[in-house]
Protein backbone atom coordinates (compact mmCIF):
# COMPACT_ATOMS: atom_id res chain seq x y z
CA UNK A 1 0.00 0.00 0.00
CA UNK A 2 2.92 2.18 -0.24
CA UNK A 3 1.22 3.52 -3.00
CA UNK A 4 -1.15 5.65 -1.33
CA UNK A 5 1.45 7.54 -0.03
CA UNK A 6 2.99 8.35 -3.30
CA UNK A 7 -0.45 9.20 -4.71
CA UNK A 8 -1.18 11.28 -1.98
CA UNK A 9 1.94 13.12 -1.92
CA UNK A 10 1.18 13.58 -6.16
CA UNK A 11 -1.61 14.95 -5.33
CA UNK A 12 -0.47 17.60 -2.99
CA UNK A 13 1.17 18.89 -5.46
CA UNK A 14 -0.62 18.32 -8.71
CA UNK A 15 -3.39 21.48 -7.73
CA UNK A 16 -2.06 24.42 -7.48
CA UNK A 17 -5.34 26.73 -8.11
CA UNK A 18 -6.44 25.45 -4.83
CA UNK A 19 -5.47 28.21 -1.98
CA UNK A 20 -3.94 25.93 0.47
CA UNK A 21 -3.13 22.68 -1.30
CA UNK A 22 -2.05 19.87 0.79
CA UNK A 23 1.22 18.95 1.51
CA UNK A 24 3.08 16.23 2.53
CA UNK A 25 4.07 18.07 5.75
CA UNK A 26 0.35 18.46 7.00
CA UNK A 27 -1.04 15.09 5.32
CA UNK A 28 1.96 12.47 6.86
CA UNK A 29 3.82 14.65 10.20
CA UNK A 30 2.87 15.69 13.05
CA UNK A 31 4.00 18.85 14.53
CA UNK A 32 6.46 16.56 16.77
CA UNK A 33 8.03 15.39 14.05
CA UNK A 34 6.28 11.50 14.64
CA UNK A 35 4.60 10.09 12.00
CA UNK A 36 1.34 8.79 13.64
CA UNK A 37 -1.42 7.04 11.50
CA UNK A 38 -4.22 8.74 10.24
CA UNK A 39 -8.48 9.61 10.40
CA UNK A 40 -9.26 11.85 7.81
CA UNK A 41 -12.80 13.55 8.32
CA UNK A 42 -13.96 13.70 4.68
CA UNK A 43 -17.24 16.17 3.80
CA UNK A 44 -18.27 18.32 1.33
CA UNK A 45 -19.35 21.82 1.98
CA UNK A 46 -21.15 22.58 -1.14
CA UNK A 47 -23.59 19.64 -0.39
CA UNK A 48 -23.99 19.20 3.23
CA UNK A 49 -26.44 16.91 5.09
CA UNK A 50 -28.78 17.76 8.19
CA UNK A 51 -26.45 16.12 10.96
CA UNK A 52 -22.83 17.26 9.28
CA UNK A 53 -22.07 19.41 11.52
CA UNK A 54 -22.78 17.21 14.51
CA UNK A 55 -21.06 14.12 13.11
CA UNK A 56 -18.09 16.11 12.28
CA UNK A 57 -17.98 17.79 16.07
CA UNK A 58 -18.37 14.15 17.49
CA UNK A 59 -15.89 12.17 15.09
CA UNK A 60 -13.32 15.33 15.92
CA UNK A 61 -13.95 14.94 19.74
CA UNK A 62 -13.21 11.36 19.89
CA UNK A 63 -10.19 11.18 18.21
CA UNK A 64 -9.08 14.08 19.65
CA UNK A 65 -9.96 12.65 23.20
CA UNK A 66 -9.86 9.05 22.95
CA UNK A 67 -6.58 9.07 20.54
CA UNK A 68 -4.21 11.92 20.88
CA UNK A 69 -0.64 10.52 20.36
CA UNK A 70 -1.77 7.78 18.11
CA UNK A 71 -3.91 9.26 15.49
CA UNK A 72 -3.40 12.73 13.38
CA UNK A 73 -6.71 14.40 12.57
CA UNK A 74 -7.41 15.80 9.38
CA UNK A 75 -10.76 17.66 8.08
CA UNK A 76 -10.68 17.81 4.49
CA UNK A 77 -13.48 19.53 1.92
CA UNK A 78 -13.87 17.27 -0.89
CA UNK A 79 -15.27 20.60 -2.52
CA UNK A 80 -11.86 22.16 -2.03
CA UNK A 81 -10.01 18.53 -2.61
CA UNK A 82 -12.06 16.50 -4.92
CA UNK A 83 -9.28 13.89 -5.56
CA UNK A 84 -10.20 12.55 -2.89
CA UNK A 85 -13.68 11.70 -4.37
CA UNK A 86 -12.34 9.44 -6.67
CA UNK A 87 -9.37 8.11 -4.60
CA UNK A 88 -11.66 6.48 -1.93
CA UNK A 89 -14.75 6.24 -3.93
CA UNK A 90 -16.69 8.46 -1.86
CA UNK A 91 -20.30 8.66 -2.31
CA UNK A 92 -21.63 9.68 1.65
CA UNK A 93 -21.45 13.13 2.65
CA UNK A 94 -19.21 12.85 5.41
CA UNK A 95 -16.90 9.71 5.29
CA UNK A 96 -14.30 8.87 7.74
CA UNK A 97 -11.36 6.73 6.85
CA UNK A 98 -8.55 5.77 8.75
CA UNK A 99 -4.77 4.98 7.27
CA UNK A 100 -2.43 2.53 9.15
CA UNK A 101 0.74 4.90 8.92
CA UNK A 102 4.06 2.84 10.07
CA UNK A 103 7.78 3.87 9.45
CA UNK A 104 6.41 6.37 7.15
CA UNK A 105 4.54 4.21 4.48
CA UNK A 106 0.76 3.76 4.25
CA UNK A 107 0.00 -0.10 5.03
CA UNK A 108 -3.78 0.51 4.40
CA UNK A 109 -6.67 1.85 5.15
CA UNK A 110 -10.20 1.61 5.93
CA UNK A 111 -13.48 3.88 5.45
CA UNK A 112 -16.87 4.15 7.28
CA UNK A 113 -19.67 6.10 6.05
CA UNK A 114 -23.20 6.55 7.46
CA UNK A 115 -22.65 8.25 10.51
CA UNK A 116 -24.99 11.27 10.08
CA UNK A 117 -27.89 9.22 10.77
CA UNK A 118 -26.70 7.61 14.34
CA UNK A 119 -25.88 11.40 15.83
CA UNK A 120 -28.43 11.34 18.04
CA UNK A 121 -27.22 9.12 20.59
CA UNK A 122 -23.71 10.09 21.65
CA UNK A 123 -22.97 6.96 23.76
CA UNK A 124 -24.00 4.87 20.75
CA UNK A 125 -22.15 7.13 18.00
CA UNK A 126 -18.89 6.74 20.45
CA UNK A 127 -19.16 3.28 20.93
CA UNK A 128 -19.14 2.54 17.09
CA UNK A 129 -16.27 4.84 16.08
CA UNK A 130 -13.96 3.73 18.68
CA UNK A 131 -14.60 -0.27 17.75
CA UNK A 132 -13.95 0.76 14.03
CA UNK A 133 -10.81 2.40 14.88
CA UNK A 134 -9.77 -0.41 17.23
CA UNK A 135 -10.85 -3.11 15.25
CA UNK A 136 -8.56 -1.65 12.40
CA UNK A 137 -5.38 -1.41 14.14
CA UNK A 138 -5.72 -3.74 16.97
CA UNK A 139 -6.06 -1.60 19.38
CA UNK A 140 -8.25 -2.43 22.77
Amino acid sequence: MHFIIYFLWGLCFASPLNAQPLSLENIYINPQNQKLSEALVLYNSANPCENCLETIKLLKQIIENDYQNRLQLYLIDTQAHPEFISFFHLDAPVTLVIIRIDDGAAFGYQKLTGMQSQTDDTNTFTRRITEFIDNFFGWD
